[in-house]
């Protein structure tokens, strides 16, 4: 079922019905009362679905966790209260007005987030600096005289300066710091806003105009049509790929050459604009802005549980928990009169029941063979041990897959610089492993020839030196692996009953191939995790050897186990025939390079299913490695598809091409 829902919503027929769904919701003001209350809940849902964007960039995509952004909310408020009364400007360009304005906030605050800044040249100055502010504060409370500024707005504003000037440059730390520093921001502006004269102070100002509920339905709904288009765009760019990296190890993304301080700024910015064009809207319909209400540590609390429940880092997760927050806030909480109460027990229901919201629950059923992985209230519920039935509450699934390549000239000349991007790409690898924790390693090699039989190794231990037929003069290469037999055994059945003849490969002195070897020593060096080896059946087709992927991932997790798929196999296939001095290494032909270059893009930039389509003319024109058999096995493991990659090396070994691609999962 889930199969075909994703089919439906994915290439062209995912435009047509996205282009269908809003249409009907552009057709809905022209059947409905321009006053009906279901029109006043979509307004609200499309509000609060841009709010969520804004908050998911910062939290979901940039490990930024904010308890700030009510800042950007009270800013563009505010801006377009100020320039609609004050300066008499059309409601409508006031309202784009608040968001350039909440746009400008979010570029002052990303400014400081100079990666040189940093350690005692940050908190030294800052330091002291508070230190002073400290003093000066305990002397006019007990001799007003001495204030020189004659004003506590103004003495405040110059406060919220030093923060800006002088602790931003903590912004570029995550988890606490960041959530603190933000939320004191927003607080220090929600101070300045409730004593300037200006803005009413803390009364507020009305923004009373004569926009109508379909204008502002249809605003919102432009909104949040172009805020998802950007993000979308976004992520699907290099940008979108950096913003994972820093997300997930920010300084490994920094070794590899990402600008930090730039993705810091598109995301700040982005943030900034989408929330304060919301707030905007918001303020329209709501007429009264007040600083202790634009500025709220409840707005933050709304953001949360809408990106929470819907989905933390993904792109429909503030759309699916918007609809959550109005049929929590706006139907249940008014029937019941409990406001916020309902609110919190909701948000407690959901942290329990799906901790990684709904589309964490729709990504299991797609990857996980329709199981779904809840959180810790069902076991006591329906009385599940930590241990029944073989399977874990550690969420068992597909945690990393990797292609690499088992030529063993990067392992066996580490020091040489033309193989320097491969032998830097496993580093990466190795830790993209470490971090995902799997319990096996299901691992496919295209040097594992098999002829007859589908053959799986199921020696508990396979330990021993080794001699490549092609690179023997370079010396041994020393192994030593664990096997999952029971796993592989698992395996082995499952592939005779869907047709596919296998057999287990369980003796000593069975060769074991120069590929998997290279991949063990490079990415689990000391044994840590056990192996399920698959072999390469050179008369296997594309769809057998997909097939192969999917079985061997659908056993680990009846066994409740966390999966690390490994696909050991190049890119291009032409070597050099000529000897050639390992130091002038390079992609014997330009054709292999433009071709090999050109599928890794496809991957980095999360084309998968085109760089699959390719794949037969890529495998033909530049002699692609065993009809790139390997992509067939990563693909079945990952429910048949490829999506967004990292390439983390790519080079030649001795004319052919290799990469260390990660796919996300």
């Amino acid at each position: 079922m889930i199969a075909r829902i994703e089919h439906l919503l994915t290439g062209r027929r995912g435009g047509a019905v996205l282009g269908a769904i809003v249409l009907v919701l552009a057709l809905l003001p022209l059947v409905l009362p321009p006053t009906s209350y279901l029109l006043y809940l979509f307004f609200t849902f499309f509000v609060f679905a841009v709010f969520g964007h804004g908050w998911n960039l910062l939290a979901g995509y940039c490990g930024l966790l904010s308890f700030g952004n009510q800042a950007f909310v009270g800013v563009g408020g505010f801006a377009l209260a100020i320039l609609f009364y004050y300066g008499g400007v059309n409601v409508w360009l006031a309202w784009i007005g608040g968001g350039v304005v909440a746009g400008l906030l979010a570029y002052l605050l990303a400014i400081p987030v100079d990666e040189r800044r940093q350690g005692r040249a940050v908190w030294k100055p800052v330091g002291i600096a508070v230190l002073l502010w400290a003093i000066y504060e305990a002397a006019i409370l007990y001799q007003p005289g001495l204030d020189l500024f004659g004003s506590a707005y103004v003495r405040r504003v110059l406060i919220l300066l030093l923060i800006f000037l002088g602790a931003l440059p903590l912004l570029r730390l995550q988890g606490a710091y960041f959530a603190v520093a933000t939320w004191l921001i927003a607080a220090s502006l929600a101070s300045v806003f409730n004593e300037w004269k200006v803005v009413g102070a803390g009364g507020g100002m009305q923004i009373k105009s004569t926009v109508t509920l379909p204008q502002l339905y249809y605003a919102g709904l432009v909104l949040l049509v172009v805020a998802t288009a950007v993000i979308w765009r976004i992520l699907r760019s290099r940008y979108g790929l950096a913003l994972t990296a820093v997300r997930d190890d920010e300084e490994a993304a920094r070794t590899v050459g990402i600008d930090i301080r730039r993705m810091k700024m598109v995301v700040f910015l982005a943030a900034g604009i989408f929330t304060g064009l919301a707030a905007g809207l918001f303020y329209m319909d709501a007429v009264i802005i007040t600083p202790p209400a634009a500025f709220s540590v409840f707005w933050s609390a709304y953001f949360v549980f809408i990106v929470v429940a819907g989905g933390m880092g993904t792109l429909a997760g503030p759309i699916v928990g918007a609809v959550i927050f109005v049929v929590v806030d706006r139907l249940l909480a008014p029937v019941l009169n409990q406001g916020l109460l309902i609110l919190g027990a909701a948000s407690i229901v959901i942290m329990l029941v799906m901790p990684r919201g709904v589309m964490g629950i729709l990504h299991d059923l797609r990857s996980g063979e329709g199981k779904i992985r809840l959180g810790g209230l069902w076991p006591l519920l329906f009385g599940i041990s930590e241990r029944q039935g073989g399977l874990r509450r550690d969420q068992p699934g597909v945690v990393a897959a990797l292609l690499v390549p088992g030529s063993p000239l990067p392992l066996m000349g580490r020091d040489n610089p033309a193989w320097a991007p491969l032998v830097e790409g496993f580093a990466a690898a190795r830790k993209v492993l470490q971090a995902a924790r799997p319990d096996v390693v299901l691992l496919y090699s295209t040097q594992w020839v098999a002829v007859l039989d589908q053959l799986w190794q199921a020696k508990p231990r396979l330990a021993g030196l080794h001699v490549d037929e092609n690179w023997h003069e370079l010396g041994n290469l020393r192994y030593d692996l664990r096997v999952d037999v029971s796993l592989a055994r698992d395996c082995v059945k499952a592939c005779n009953e869907a047709g596919i003849k296998a057999k287990a490969v369980d003796y000593d002195g069975f060769p074991i191939d120069t590929g998997t070897i290279v991949a063990a020593n490079f990415l689990l060096p000391h044994g840590e995790v056990p192996y399920v080896l698959a072999a390469n059946n050179i008369y296997h087709d594309w769809e057998t050897t997909c097939r192969l992927g999917e079985l061997a991932v659908a056993q680990a997790i009846n066994r409740g186990k966390r999966v690390a798929v490994i696909a050991v196999g190049g890119l291009s296939g032409t070597m050099f025939r000529e000897a050639v001095d390992f130091a002038d290494d390079r992609i014997a032909r330009d054709i292999d390079d433009i071709w090999n270059r050109d599928l890794l893009a496809k991957l980095a930039e999360g084309r998968g299913d085109e760089a699959l389509a390719d794949l037969p003319v890529y495998a033909r024109e530049a002699r692609g490695d065993m009809g790139m058999k390997h992509l067939a096995w990563l693909a079945g493991a990952l429910g048949g598809r490829l999506g967004p990659a990292v390439v983390h090396g790519y080079g030649p070994v001795y004319g052919a091409g290799a990469a260390i691609v990660e796919f996300k999962v």
